[in-house]
C-alpha cells in the first residue's frame, strides 16, 4: 500500500505548496507518518470524566495501570504504547522529556488544578500488554482547546475511535458537536464506535432509554456505529477477582476489539489512509476554486470592487465613531453624574448615622470588633443594589445603539455587545480596600490622656521615691475611673470622626473603582 500511496501523496503535496495552503501540507506529513507505522493506531476520546482512563485499563488488562479519580483531569493527551518494564514520561512542549513516578502521575500532574498544560506535549506510557504489542492507544478529552486541524490531523492518525460517553450525562451539547462537526465530516463513523460507560450508575429503568437516546441522535447523521453499554468499574473490579460479571458489557467491548480493531487491521489502515486523502483532495479543491475566481475577475471588477469596499470603510469609520462617541457620552453621565451621585449621597447619609449608631453602643470592645465589618457591609449593600441598576442601564443602552445601526455594522456591534455583556457579568465594583477595612486610627479623650501622663510619671518615679510614684499612679487612676463615662463618650465620638475621616479618603477610591 506504502508504494501506491506515496506518488499519489507527493503529487497533493506539491500541489498544496504551489497554492500556499499550509495546513494541508502538514496533514499530508502526518498521513506519510501514519503509513509508515505498522501498529494499529487507536483514538479513546471522550468528556472530562467519562472514564476514559478506565477504559484503557480493561482493554490493557491492568485495572490500576493509569490513574482513576472522581477528579477531572487536566485535558493532556495520553499515548499508551509497549514496554517492560512501566516507564511514564512527560514530553514538553520543546520535545524534552520528564520521567514521572507512576504513583505521583495523578496527584502531581493530571488531577492538579495548578498544572500549566501549555508546557506540555503529552504524556507517554508504556507497559507490557498483548494488545500493545499489534497497537498504540491514544487518550484525548473533547475539551481539549484544539483547532479544527489539529483535530483532523489527530484523526489522520487514527484507524479506530472509541468515543466515550457517561450514561448519566449522555449527549452534552460539546459531545453532539464533537460527533457532528468534527468526528462525523474528517473520520466517519464507520470506524467508530461509542462507548457508553457507568452504565451501572444510572436507574434500572433507565437502561433501555438511554441507548435509544444515542441511536436516536444518530439518526440524525444517517449512521448507526457500534454501540456498547459498559461499566468500566465493575470490569476493572471483575478482573481483579478473576471473576468479570457479564452485565458489565466486558465480553461486548473485548469482542470488538479481536475483531473489528485486531483481525481486521489491514483494512481499517487502508480505509484510515483514504479518508485522510480524500480530505487533503477537498481541501486543495476549494483552493483551487478559490484561485480561478480571483483569476476570473477583470481588472475593471477589481477596480469597482475596491472602489465599493473604499466607499464602505468610509462609511463604517464615521458610523462607528460616532456609535463610538454615544457610548462614551452615555457612559461618561452615568457614572460621573448618577452614579457618582449616588455614592457621594450614601457616603453623607452614613456619616450622618454614624454618631449615633456607635454612641448607642456600651461596650468600646465591640465597636472597636464590629465597625469595620459595618462599615464593609453596608457598602456591600449599597454596591449590590446599584450593580444591577448599572449593569442594566448598560446593556440596554447598547440594545438601543445595535437598533439604530444598519445591517452593515450589525455583525460588528452584536460582538461588541457580546464582550460588554461577558464583561459585565464578571463585573465586581467593591474596592479591594473596601474588603480590607482596617480599624480608623482614633484620638484619645483629654480626661483619658491626663490619666495616662499620671500613671507613665508614677512609673518614672517607682524607683526613685515610692510613695510619690503611689501617689502619682493613684491620681492617674483616680482621674480615670472619676472621669470613665465621659471619657468613653470622647474615645466613641473620637473613633467616629477617625471613622469619618477615613470614609471621605476612602470615597475617591471608590469612585475610581
Amino acid at each position: 500500500m506504502t508504494s501506491q500511496i506515496q506518488p499519489l501523496l507527493d503529487k497533493v503535496e506539491e500541489i498544496a505548496n504551489n497554492l500556499e495552503e499550509q495546513d494541508t501540507v502538514e496533514l499530508i506529513k502526518v498521513i506519510r507518518d501514519h503509513t509508515n507505522t505498522s501498529q494499529l493506531s487507536v483514538l479513546i476520546v471522550g468528556s472530562t470524566g467519562s472514564g476514559r482512563a478506565s477504559l484503557a485499563n480493561v482493554l490493557l488488562g491492568q485495572p490500576k495501570l493509569l490513574p482513576v479519580s472522581p477528579i477531572p483531569k487536566v485535558p493532556i493527551s495520553i499515548d499508551i504504547r509497549y514496554g517492560d518494564p512501566v516507564t511514564i514520561e512527560a514530553i514538553l512542549r520543546d520535545g524534552t522529556r520528564k520521567p514521572i513516578l507512576l504513583e505521583n502521575l495523578r496527584g502531581s500532574l493530571l488531577t492538579n488544578s495548578d498544572t500549566d498544560i501549555s508546557e506540555y506535549s503529552a504524556i507517554e506510557v508504556k507497559a507490557n500488554s498483548d494488545l500493545l504489542k499489534i497497537s498504540q492507544l491514544r487518550i484525548e478529552s473533547i475539551g481539549a482547546k484544539r483547532s479544527l486541524t489539529e483535530w483532523k490531523e489527530l484523526l489522520a492518525r487514527s484507524d479506530y475511535v472509541l468515543l466515550v460517553l457517561k450514561a448519566s450525562a449522555l449527549l452534552s451539547e460539546q459531545e453532539k458537536l464533537f460527533i457532528r462537526d468534527i468526528l462525523n465530516p474528517g473520520f466517519g463513523l464507520e470506524r467508530t464506535a461509542i462507548v457508553i460507560n457507568q452504565i451501572d450508575s444510572i436507574a434500572e429503568d433507565e437502561y433501555v432509554s438511554t441507548p435509544e437516546l444515542v441511536r436516536a441522535y444518530l439518526g440524525t447523521l444517517g449512521k448507526q456505529p457500534p454501540l456498547i453499554e459498559f461499566s468500566a468499574f465493575q470490569a476493572a473490579k471483575g478482573m481483579i477477582a478473576e471473576i468479570i460479571p457479564p452485565e458489565s458489557g466486558y465480553d461486548a467491548l473485548m469482542n470488538l476489539v479481536k475483531n473489528d480493531l485486531v483481525e481486521k487491521h489491514d483494512d481499517l489502515r487502508v480505509a484510515a489512509v483514504r479518508q485522510a486523502i480524500e480530505i487533503c483532495l477537498t481541501e486543495v479543491e476549494k483552493a483551487v476554486k478559490h484561485q480561478i475566481s480571483l483569476l476570473s475577475t477583470s481588472e475593471a471588477d477589481l477596480q469597482q470592487l475596491l472602489r465599493k469596499f473604499d466607499l464602505q470603510n468610509d462609511q463604517l469609520q464615521n458610523r462607528t465613531q460616532k456609535s463610538q462617541r454615544k457610548i462614551e457620552i452615555f457612559i461618561n453621565t452615568l457614572l460621573k453624574e448618577e452614579f457618582f451621585r449616588e455614592i457621594e449621597g450614601f457616603n453623607n447619609a452614613v456619616r450622618q448615622q454614624l454618631l449615633d449608631e456607635v454612641m448607642s453602643v456600651e461596650s468600646l470592645t465591640q465597636i472597636k470588633r464590629y465597625l469595620p465589618g459595618y462599615l464593609e457591609a453596608l457598602w456591600a449593600e449599597f454596591f449590590n443594589s446599584q450593580l444591577a441598576i448599572v449593569r442594566g442601564k448598560l446593556v440596554t443602552e447598547m440594545q438601543r445603539i445595535n437598533e439604530i445601526v444598519k445591517d452593515d455594522l450589525r455583525d460588528l456591534l452584536e460582538n461588541e455587545t457580546l464582550n460588554l455583556q461577558a464583561f459585565l457579568s464578571k463585573f465586581d465594583p467593591a474596592p479591594e480596600e473596601i474588603k480590607t477595612f482596617l480599624m480608623p486610627r482614633r484620638k484619645r479623650s483629654q480626661a483619658s490622656s491626663t490619666a495616662t501622663s499620671f500613671q507613665l510619671a508614677g512609673l518614672l518615679l517607682l524607683f526613685s521615691n515610692l510613695p510619690l510614684a503611689l501617689a502619682t499612679f493613684g491620681t492617674g487612676e483616680l482621674i480615670r475611673v472619676l472621669s470613665k463615662r465621659s471619657a468613653d463618650i470622647a474615645d466613641k465620638q473620637a473613633i467616629v470622626a477617625s471613622a469619618i475621616d477615613g470614609l471621605r479618603e476612602l470615597e475617591p477610591q471608590i469612585k475610581q473603582s
